[in-house]
């Protein structure tokens, strides 16, 4: 039900922190994973890492590195045709998790800025869905296979496409512009990308959904955690009364492109510590 044997996964921004994390959690359930990024150095390390891993597990996964820019949404064809070459197949796991968090006042909001942040993490995911898409349709998933021939258990394969969603999706912070408006705008692309690849039209076996994180120390929030007294108010904040860690979403992101979530569409799951059922206090 959660294995994701002879799939093709294509993560981006999968060389650091929560992609590095949905990267190893995908090939540790079996799947090639492509990680993408701008830095080819830290993808090849956590390559190395995740493959030793999975190496050491007896699985027959295998991860490898692929530097780009997803942001440069006339490449993103050309980026799924990479990581097709290098996984022997092509994606049917679509993993947008590349971002970027530029902290700045709104007076002193750039152009620049706003649209690092939309291209990154809004047009992006919907450029890559698009590249990946038709090979998602021909790799045939949308079938019905039969799990336990004695048992008559039966599922429909799918291809999925995952996007990070973020607390400022649905909670406002501090000097975050650009980003929140990004990681709102997410879960309006994930009801989208939703209907745009359903049977409606044409596309059978594709689900759209996304993963709201918690706080999570990662680069992007190096600055949050660096002012301690900062981070531990977070906590205390959070029903769980700690922070999170990348590993806390590995579970989520099998989950949602595993079988076991063929009937999960359209949908933003807040892996959260509880965060966003207190709202701010």
């Amino acid at each position: 039900m959660f294995s994701l044997r002879s799939r093709v996964a294509l993560v981006s921004g999968g060389g650091t922190g929560i992609g590095a994390a949905l990267a190893q959690a995908l090939a540790e359930a079996g799947a090639r994973v492509v990680i993408a990024g701008r830095r080819l150095e830290p993808l090849q390390a956590t390559a190395a890492r995740i493959n030793a891993a999975v190496a050491d597990s007896g699985a027959e996964a295998k991860c490898f590195a692929l530097a780009c820019d997803v942001a440069d949404l006339d490449a993103a064809d050309s980026i799924v045709e990479q990581a097709a070459a290098l996984a022997g197949g092509p994606p049917v796991l679509l993993l947008n998790n590349a971002g970027v968090n530029v902290r700045q006042p709104a007076a002193e909001l750039t152009a620049e800025h706003w649209r690092q942040s939309l291209d990154l993490m809004l047009a992006a995911p919907a450029f890559l869905a698009r590249a990946c898409a038709p090979g998602m349709a021909a790799a045939g998933y949308g079938r019905t296979v039969a799990l336990d021939a004695e048992d008559g258990l039966e599922a429909v394969f799918q291809c999925r496409i995952v996007t990070t969603a973020s607390l400022q999706s649905a909670l406002a912070f501090p000097n975050s512009l650009p980003y929140a408006a990004a990681k709102s705008g997410v879960l309006g692309l994930t009801r989208a990308l939703a209907e745009a690849y359903s049977p409606a039209h044409g596309y059978e076996g594709i689900t759209s959904n996304a993963i709201a994180p918690g706080f999570v120390q990662t680069e992007l929030t190096a600055s949050v955690f660096a002012d301690e007294p900062r981070a531990r108010q977070l906590a205390a904040r959070t029903i769980a009364a700690r922070n999170s860690t990348p590993a806390d979403l590995a579970g989520a992101a099998v989950f949602l492109c595993s079988p076991a979530s063929a009937y999960v569409n359209g949908q933003t799951l807040y892996v959260d510590g509880g965060f966003t059922a207190l709202g701010h206090r």
